[in-house]
């Protein structure tokens, strides 16, 4: 079970591509975490796992604080065999002082940290209330991390006004210490024909990059490359459990309604996208009602070759394209395109030089799900029965 905690609508940065809507003070009450994470354990899970989103969570280290500790107290109130547990925070990294720091010990704590590349690419966009870039402000705070050895990702928005710097991402990420780099295509921005050609410009850049670190043998997992290579070998893409539309990650806004996932929540609007309330708790037909409308695009995508290779299956995908679940356009079709193509080029050059540290990394290990996610039986398999 994945339990995301809302934290707060409010922010200290204005990133100007955020999709969480209007930044207002609206913090979840303790009583409202203490419902979500009782609701959340009821479900006898085999695992929990505690997210902080927001808004930025760590406005509120004393929440973060309270929540640890109330886990603790309810998973050691729980009869054998109790769940691992494992907290994950989401941040812009700016907010990361020695305080907060000395709050995610590990090894149960993960850091997801937004960093958007160089000082020029990432100050576009990623911006505090007065307009001053936020950089080196969350430089500071990963030097705290790696100081501490938690362990972090770090998350890069791709636009068409940076898609095609994607290899100058890649090459200032790289060396910073993230287990893996995450590039993600903004899908609320217009990306024309002349964008994606940029962005298969970048791609190519920044598989150039990656293919020197694994010569060298310092490999380094980026995703989407990371799973599209993984899609191959397996022969399909393991489904987020998100995906499945609550049916193991459940995300709690301050107000306490249960959304499938927090790219869903915005400023608490919409109830046409939740599934429940912490009281009186899951709502089983709503949470099916908007699988079976999330279902619809498998008939879109039913033709295509690379169906089992790409995330139009992804229910937050949908709605950040076109305000629907269910619904695509052929700007994912032309963006998962690119990351698939780019990926094989990088796979397949290194496979045929049997480079070792790429042969080491992708074909010498058990490779499962990540935390948050479950294999499940692909695509194909299932229109075969």
């Amino acid at each position: 079970m994945e339990l995301t905690l809302f934290v707060d609508h409010q922010c200290n940065l204005r990133c100007r591509y955020c999709y969480t809507g209007d930044k207002f003070t609206r913090r979840m009450s303790l009583d409202t975490m203490r419902r979500a994470v009782d609701l959340a354990l009821a479900t006898r899970p085999g695992r929990l796992g505690v997210s902080f989103f927001g808004g930025e969570p760590l406005l509120h280290p004393d929440f973060v604080r309270d929540t640890m500790a109330y886990v603790g107290e309810a998973v050691r109130a729980l009869p054998h065999p109790r769940p691992p547990t494992r907290f994950f925070m989401n941040t812009n990294a700016t907010l990361l002082d020695d305080a907060a720091v000395a709050l995610m010990a590990p090894p149960h704590f993960s850091v997801y940290a937004s960093l958007d590349g160089d000082r020029a690419t990432h100050d576009e966009n990623r911006v505090h209330a007065s307009g001053r870039g936020s950089h080196d402000d969350a430089l500071a705070g990963l030097a705290r991390l790696r100081a501490a050895a938690i362990p972090f990702h770090l998350l890069a928005v791709v636009t068409p006004a940076n898609a095609r710097r994607a290899g100058a991402t890649v090459r200032a990420l790289a060396p910073l210490g993230a287990e893996r780099v995450h590039l993600s295509p903004d899908l609320r921005a217009d990306w024309t024909e002349d964008a994606v050609a940029e962005l298969r410009l970048g791609l190519a850049d920044a598989t150039a990059h990656l293919k020197d670190l694994f010569r060298a043998g310092t490999p380094l997992g980026v995703e989407p490359f990371h799973a599209k290579i993984l899609s191959h070998l397996k022969g399909g893409m393991p489904c987020p459990s998100r995906c499945q539309i609550g049916g193991a990650e459940w995300c709690v806004s301050p107000a306490g309604h249960i959304y499938p996932c927090a790219q869903m929540v915005g400023t608490d609007q919409d109830p046409t996208l939740r599934i429940g309330h912490v009281d009186p708790g899951l709502d089983v037909d709503a949470r099916l009602r908007l699988q079976h409308q999330k279902d619809r695009v498998e008939e879109t995508c039913a033709p295509c070759e690379l169906r089992d290779r790409c995330q139009s299956h992804c229910g937050c995908r949908h709605l950040a394209l076109t305000g629907q679940l269910g619904e695509i356009t052929a700007a994912l079709c032309e963006l998962e395109g690119a990351f698939i193509d780019a990926a094989d080029a990088f796979a397949d050059e290194l496979y045929r030089e049997a480079c070792p540290s790429f042969l080491g990394y992708y074909y010498e290990r058990a490779w499962s799900a990540t935390p948050g996610a479950e294999l499940t039986q692909l695509r194909r398999a299932r229109d075969a029965t």
